[in-house]
């Protein structure tokens, strides 16, 4: 089923900072012009908050017809502290007890077998994903380094999988947490943009914001590149959420196929049954099964891991 576009107000997504929603420019976006000489998009599904709490049932219903298309990259918490965080059963929020992946060994299992069939791509989502102090895990604490390094370490010899991206809890980050996923060789699900850590010393930091600055300017939607920052790579996700824009997504989605450009899914594997904020527009399942089906549908598409998109994809900003 293609939906029908409803009318509404877009809605905020994690690259905000670096972009507009606002229809592109006939004379200078048009997308015959950006689409000559690049004929494929390439298309990822990033999702969040797989970990002690999740059960095999639920990825299996939300993905198991959809990665027989192409690989899901799951962003796994190693070692998951049960906070505030919704993706807590709420019998254990706010004990601020700490629950290791390995304790669930049905869904360890779940995960080895969707790895080596190629089903699933393992991300780091960051090392306890809550703190008692309130604040997001990875923007200022002076052990970052020992949490991602540990955390990627702990997920591979659990899973048997090779980690190339973090993804941030909260989709926040900061200086100090950018640089100690550089130190590791992990590339960002996400965008950080300058107000979440990219370095003003940098000379990548202003030819990427100069970059996006023009598109914003000419009216560009989204952000259907990865960003480049020297020392990691950034690939901007595009949000499938109870709050996020149905007809923003499929805006982007055109975009990013009219100029051969990037398009990662973003989402949550426990929002699926909840329904939009706004008025006459799909549940999120449904509204990421759209999206799913444009992709699958158009020969132009190449679906491809997160990983495989940010450390490998040429259309760089």
């Amino acid at each position: 089923m293609i939906w029908k576009i409803p009318q509404h107000k877009a809605s905020s997504t994690d690259v905000d900072k670096i972009r507009v929603v606002k229809p592109a420019a006939p004379n200078e976006t048009d997308p015959k012009v950006i689409s000559k000489g690049r004929p494929q998009m390439e298309f990822c599904i990033r999702d969040d908050d797989t970990s002690y709490f999740t059960t095999p049932d639920e990825l299996e219903e939300v993905y198991g017809e959809v990665s027989l298309h192409g690989p899901v990259s799951l962003a796994v918490v190693p070692f998951h502290r049960a906070g505030t965080s919704s993706d807590v059963p709420e019998r254990f929020r706010m004990r601020w007890s700490v629950h290791p992946l390995d304790e669930n060994q049905p869904l360890v299992q779940y995960l080895r077998d969707g790895f080596s069939n190629g089903r699933f791509e393992i991300m780091l989502h960051g090392y306890h994903h809550n703190e008692p102090d309130g604040l997001p895990e990875f923007t200022n604490r002076n052990d970052l380094d020992q949490r991602v390094s540990r955390g990627r370490k702990y997920l591979e010899d659990l899973l048997g999988a090779h980690i190339r991206v973090f993804v941030p809890p909260g989709n926040t980050i900061g200086a100090a947490g950018l640089r100690a996923i550089a130190r590791e060789g992990l590339h960002l699900g996400g965008a950080a943009g300058v107000r979440g850590g990219w370095s003003p010393l940098a000379l990548a930091t202003w030819r990427n914001w100069l970059h996006l600055r023009r598109w914003r300017r000419r009216g560009g939607v989204g952000v259907p590149w990865i960003l480049d920052l020297g020392d990691h790579r950034e690939i901007p996700g595009n949000a499938v959420t109870p709050a996020a824009s149905f007809q923003e997504n499929e805006a982007r989605f055109q975009t990013a196929l009219a100029m051969g450009g990037v398009f990662c899914l973003a989402t949550h594997y426990w929002e699926m049954n909840a329904p939009s904020v706004h008025d006459g527009a799909p549940r999120v399942h449904e509204h990421m099964r759209h999206l799913v089906q444009l992709a699958t549908s158009n020969p132009q598409v190449v679906w491809r891991s997160v990983g495989d998109i940010v450390s490998e994809s040429d259309f760089v900003a």
